[in-house]
């Protein structure tokens, strides 16, 4: 039903409370950085007329490394769909200095933890005031805090050890406050970055993390995920069902050392390692049909016996049968295991242009001898800017399944692990 006038009036109104009234310090304090950051670079170029290339690049370095900084600071202050933000372009060291990877992987895990009294309240309204008989210890203080809750371990009175995930108390309110603003700026940034669609980027962030602020979603995502049968070595948790509510979830306890930690002190183990975690992203995309779509480091622990474990199911995606045969046959075009034209795959999948001829062209620029050494995640990261630059227009679907993609082959570019990959690996 069309909107009529007085109900756009005070759509717009409502709009205006939420960005001037109810989020004025935050937004002050998106201003105060952005003002920060202009100055630094400001600074940058004042200085760098008189100085050596060397010089030059050191001062260069610096001041992405003060930028990067403040960017950091903000989103830890204002939080949810900003760190989701954050932990996006973590994964894309295509798109930034290395100075903001480093400094935006810290994001990952190193949110503000809400205090156990702000947590008690939900604890209360959805366990009761005997609560704690349930468990023979509760760790009050969290083990790890997102975007949009943090984790306590906790052992049931039957002995096993629990992952009790809650909901940050203000998260909501700060999530419909920012959701509007990131809309906002993504409309103003749209003409000035043109390496990806940052529109179509932050719709889908914001979407995922409407769809993670409720956690019985979550739950039955982890659920039926959890039912399909996986490659070997990839492990999801265990849900506990019945402690579970919108605002709580209660898995399983892993006991395991995050990928980028694992890796740090392991180096020698990244190919195996990550060679697998995209060999799970593959075959979760291509025969199972479902796949797990926040594939962050934070979202990865490594066993004792080098098993993957997958955490964090707020937002999973779906394809339906159409859609996975599309995708695999284009996905195993680009890694130039299928014959069929790319032009035709990417017609078959739902791709619009206004000259149909483009599809082919694109294609053949794709499939040529310039992309041979590249990996699937290189690939699709030029086609899709090949493909937005002739402004042909992609479904959402594709789009989200390649940033998975993208951000798996993030981790490969950054622990220098060599594309090699084997279709027959993802068969389970």
């Amino acid at each position: 039903m069309d909107m009529s006038a007085l109900d756009v009036i005070k759509s717009n109104l409502n709009v205006a409370r939420t960005l001037i009234i109810d989020g004025r310090d935050r937004y002050i304090g998106v201003t105060r950085a952005a003002l920060n950051i202009e100055q630094i670079y400001r600074k940058y170029r004042s200085r760098v007329k008189v100085l050596s290339p060397n010089e030059a690049e050191t001062l260069l370095r610096q001041a992405h490394r003060e930028a990067a900084e403040t960017i950091c600071q903000l989103c830890l202050e204002n939080g949810a769909i900003w760190v989701k933000f954050a932990q996006f372009l973590s994964c894309r060291p295509d798109l930034l200095p290395q100075e903001f990877i480093i400094a935006l992987q810290r994001l990952q895990n190193d949110a503000t933890p809400a205090g156990f009294e702000e947590i008690h309240p939900i604890i209360l309204m959805n366990w009761g005031p005997e609560w704690d008989k349930q468990f023979i210890s509760f760790d009050a203080l969290p083990v790890a805090t997102a975007s949009v809750a943090q984790v306590h371990k906790a052992t049931l009175q039957n002995g096993k050890d629990v992952a009790i995930k809650f909901q940050l108390p203000m998260a909501k309110t700060l999530f419909e406050q920012d959701s509007l603003v990131f809309t906002a700026l993504a409309k103003g940034l749209a003409p000035l970055v043109r390496e990806f669609d940052i529109k179509q980027v932050i719709k889908q962030l914001i979407n995922m993390t409407l769809e993670e602020l409720d956690f019985r979603r979550e739950a039955n995502n982890l659920k039926t995920i959890r039912a399909l049968k996986h490659l070997p070595g990839i492990i999801m948790p265990e849900l506990y069902e019945e402690f579970c509510s919108e605002k709580i979830m209660v898995t399983s306890w892993v006991d395991g050392v995050r990928l980028s930690d694992y890796l740090e002190t392991n180096p020698d183990r990244a190919k195996p390692v990550l060679q697998r975690l995209l060999a799970s992203y593959i075959h979760q995309i291509t025969q199972l049909g479902i796949y797990h779509a926040d594939p962050h480091p934070g979202n990865f622990l490594i066993t004792k016996d080098e098993q993957i474990a997958i955490l964090d199911y707020g937002a999973i995606a779906r394809l339906s049968k159409n859609q996975k045969l599309c995708y695999t046959n284009l996905l195993m075009g680009l890694m130039g295991f299928s014959t069929v034209k790319l032009g035709d795959l990417f017609a078959q999948a739902g791709f619009e242009c206004a000259r149909p001829e483009t599809l082919e062209e694109i294609s053949e620029y794709i499939v040529g001898d310039n992309l041979e050494q590249w990996s699937i995640a290189d690939r699709l990261s030029d086609s899709m800017d090949k493909l937005r630059k002739n402004k042909v227009v992609m479904p959402d679907s594709f789009v989200a399944m390649a940033r998975v993609i993208i951000t798996i082959g993030g981790f490969m570019t950054h622990y220098d692990v060599d594309f090699d990959f084997d279709p027959s690996s993802i068969a389970a």
